[in-house]
């Protein structure tokens, strides 16, 4: 049997999680510093509350729209508006996930063997999205000296096969949100050039310095813009299943963007009626979501800046988002240090080049982790890098 070339990956174990699955057949506890899954780390606002708005008759009935039934868009229109962001429900569209809402785009813009820029460091993700959508991604740089910054020299890889700029906004896992001077430059490329905006924005709304600002691109209205979330982390609420996709910029390109995402969208209608019905009322229970998780993700900033300082490991700078990025002594490589922590401490961590941090060892961790194994895993890993 001939299989497609775009799925033949890479599946084998590696060292680390080799060793991971061999302490967890011993029956030996792991202290898990990469748990992204909030649903997993003892949150309270996951109780029944979540659950009674699929109790609506509406979810016994079926009208099937390409944007997505009109409450949701409503409850998508709200939560834009909050941000002073005014948006219509036709520029609206309603996926099932943020990897359908890439998928979508990704069909949108590039033929197969089209390029896409994407940030370096990124989700490990974004290389089997692109793949299977038959898009190359081609790698730009964040800064780590000038707080991921993106670098101006940017430009220098767009091609004639570049159809897009991918932008996370804040980055995972460096969690920089972009300043109006990066889009202001970002602007002038991709209308110089010309290219779309796809900006990636499901961690917008954890920022770690209160003080801070943040600008959302889905006010982007001088270059076509796809701007992507969900409730998958603005809410907390991976298991749900809904996510995204604004539509900006000049008149006649958005329309026509518009126009084409509705036949895509159409062909797939795969965001289910209930968890559309339930939009609203978890929404109104936003604020109380966002508490929660942003006073753990705050303190367990503090607690690593804190645990860390004075070890040869050294947290790099995070403005929002859900990780941190730990530098590494490079007398080891990353998966040598994870590992390395992995049997001496029990503590699993994931290194930085799953993330294609590469130039130096880093380490990535989560900051949804239980405060008190963070502090214990912390402690150990200071103890053996010195």
């Amino acid at each position: 049997m001939n299989f497609a070339k775009r799925t033949n990956w890479k599946t084998g174990t590696n060292p680390l999680s080799e060793k991971l699955e061999s302490l967890k057949a011993q029956g030996i506890e792991v202290l898990h510093l990469a748990e992204s899954n909030p649903t997993q780390c003892g949150f309270s606002y996951l109780n029944n509350s979540i659950l009674s708005p699929f109790q609506s008759a509406q979810n016994l009935e079926y009208h099937p729209d390409a944007h997505g039934i009109p409450e949701a868009r409503l409850a998508v229109i709200h939560y834009y508006a909050e941000k002073g962001i005014t948006l219509s429900p036709e520029q609206i569209f309603i996926t099932a996930n943020t990897s359908e809402a890439y998928s979508f785009v990704f069909k949108l813009l590039a033929e197969p063997g089209d390029q896409v820029l994407a940030p370096q460091p990124g989700y490990p993700l974004m290389d089997y999205l692109a793949g299977i959508n038959d898009v190359e991604l081609v790698r730009y740089g964040l800064n780590p000296d000038k707080n991921w910054q993106i670098d101006p020299s940017f430009y220098q890889d767009i091609s004639d096969k570049t159809r897009a700029l991918m932008l996370v906004n804040p980055g995972n896992p460096d969690g920089h949100y972009f300043a109006q001077a990066e889009k202001d430059l970002i602007r002038e490329v991709c209308r110089k050039h010309p290219l779309a905006i796809i900006s990636d924005e499901v961690f917008f709304d954890f920022q770690i310095d209160e003080n801070s600002s943040a600008q959302s691109l889905a006010e982007e209205n001088e270059v076509l813009t796809f701007t992507l979330s969900g409730i998958s982390k603005i809410l907390g609420l991976p298991q749900m299943k809904l996510s995204w996709i604004i539509v900006t910029g000049p008149d006649a390109e958005r329309n026509e963007a518009i126009r084409r995402l509705e036949i895509i969208a159409d062909t797939y209608l795969s965001a289910s009626t209930p968890t559309q019905t339930a939009l609203s009322g978890w929404m109104a229970q936003k604020e109380n979501i966002q508490s929660e998780i942003l006073k753990r993700i705050r303190s367990n900033h503090a607690l690593i800046h804190r645990t860390l300082e004075g070890s040869a490991i050294t947290p790099l700078k995070t403005a929002g988002g859900w990780t941190a990025v730990l530098k590494l002594p490079a007398t080891m490589s990353d998966e040598e240090w994870a590992i390395h922590f992995l049997e001496k401490a029990h503590v699993f961590l994931h290194p930085g080049y799953l993330f294609d941090l590469i130039e130096e060892p880093y380490a990535v961790i989560s900051l949804l982790t239980d405060p008190k194994a963070l502090e214990d895993a912390l402690k150990k890993m200071a103890a053996l890098s010195n």
